[in-house]
């Protein structure tokens, strides 16, 4: 196996471990993320539906880790899902609607 192809076995393998991991925390305990402010019922249940959306993608690169080439669409979604968020983190900053200690 060539040394890029191991690399990228590896790094999908961590991303399923660390989108597991986090998933299934935001999950169990949304208000971690909520920065000491105070949660309200739908912001807990957007929260944690937002935490089962990252472990699925956990789970999406476990298969991306055994075969990346063949998997290349899960791991090309999840590349776009994580430019598109800074990119919206970013607009609702220049809004306002976000403080900037958000990142």
């Amino acid at each position: 196996m060539n040394t890029k192809l191991k690399a990228a076995k590896t790094i999908m393998f961590l991303a399923a471990v660390y989108n597991i991991f986090w998933g299934i925390i935001i999950s169990a305990y949304p208000q971690i993320i909520l920065f000491g402010n105070p949660p309200t019922d739908f912001l807990l249940i957007i929260l944690r539906c937002v935490g089962m959306l990252v472990g699925v993608y956990g789970i999406a690169y476990y298969f991306a880790s055994k075969d990346p080439v063949a998997y290349w669409p899960l791991i090309l979604v999840g590349f776009i899902g994580k430019v598109l968020g800074p990119i919206g983190s970013v607009y609702y900053i220049w809004l306002g609607k976000l403080a900037p200690s958000f990142f």
